[in-house]
């Protein structure tokens, strides 16, 4: 089955992660105009999109008819995107889940470029799951150490982006209403205004005190570094549009060489070191720097060190990008 026959099916135009996904697509010559097929559902009206200097009209996802020479890659989850991803498995097409439409199915197989992506060739169904962003940027910074982990802390801060456009645009409105003088009205979905703000959880908690976002983040951490990873996670959401940083508490199985750790994790895969890097130097980027490294006060063989990425163009757009390849190429 050659490349040149597949079509690639983006579900989800109006999601904050499309205008990065296709610009990467376009720079790495993953796909053609020709092989491209844009979707949305039918309450929301979605001008054509430019690509490879071609306009592609958005289709209704309601309508379409998906068959076995797709990849179709989902970039938002609701009732009609559940019905597509259905008919789109059923018509034997590959599924590339990027908004938890498979949250808590363990037979979609949890795919990381970096990682894993080796298990496609075994999977029990033409479903895949990626891993939150969140989750995606902690493992990369964390794999060089991963044959010596033994639990790890994550304190996520989450750009307004994390929480889909509807936030972004919200947002933006409380913003210039602020700069205005006027009063910025609260969120209603999330029950607390975003300009300005910093909010401990974003949506509701669960009787761990965790919110089911923290419970996925340590699901998928967990998947891809091994069951026997203690793992802990807290996210907050921060008043910036794009860029995520977490801050890393690393139980390790042997003392602390600063040195040492420098070392490895500065020959890591898409990992760059900074000595105090902000989210701000990675949006655009597609590496996650890693900086403050430090040995915990508390526990001589405990790494703190903070991580930052790109959580759109990195974090999602690149890793559908790199499996929707892998799929048209050997699947």
């Amino acid at each position: 089955m050659s490349e040149a026959a597949r079509e690639l099916v983006i579900a989800g135009v109006d999601n904050a992660a499309f205008a990065p996904l296709l610009e990467i697509l376009e720079e790495r010559e993953i796909i053609t105009a020709e092989q491209l097929s844009l979707l949305e559902t039918e309450d929301r009206e979605v001008d054509p999109q430019v690509f490879a200097n071609r306009n592609i009209p958005v289709q209704s996802l309601e309508k379409f008819t998906f068959n076995d020479q797709q990849v179709v890659l989902l970039l938002s989850a609701d009732d009609a995107v559940q019905a597509a991803m259905a008919a789109a498995e059923q018509n034997g097409a590959w599924i590339v889940d990027a908004a938890a439409n498979t949250r808590g199915d363990e037979s979609a197989v949890l795919i990381h470029p970096m990682f894993n992506s080796g298990d496609l060739a075994n999977a029990d169904r033409r479903v895949v799951a990626l891993p939150s962003a969140g989750a995606a940027m902690v493992a990369e910074a964390l794999a060089p150490l991963k044959d010596k982990l033994q639990a790890v802390e994550v304190q996520l801060s989450q750009p307004v982006s994390a929480l889909g456009k509807a936030a972004i645009d919200s947002m933006a409105a409380q913003t210039a209403r602020m700069f205005s003088g006027q009063e910025a009205e609260i969120d209603p979905a999330i029950g607390h205004r975003l300009a300005f703000n910093l909010l401990s959880a974003s949506e509701g908690l669960l009787a761990s005190g965790h919110t089911v976002s923290e419970l996925t983040l340590i699901h998928d951490l967990r998947r891809l570094l091994g069951e026997s990873v203690v793992v802990d996670a807290s996210i907050n959401t921060v008043s910036v549009f794009h860029g995520q940083l977490a801050n890393l508490g690393v139980l390790l199985a042997e003392d602390i060489d600063l040195d040492n750790m420098r070392a490895l994790l500065g020959n890591g895969a898409r990992l760059q070191l900074a000595e105090q890097p902000s989210a701000e130097n990675a949006v655009g980027s597609d590496v996650t720097i890693i900086g403050r490294l430090r040995q915990s006060l508390l526990n001589k063989r405990q790494l703190n060190f903070c991580a930052v990425s790109d959580n759109l163009r990195k974090d999602v757009a690149m890793n559908c990008a790199q499996i929707a390849h892998l799929l048209l190429k050997n699947y």
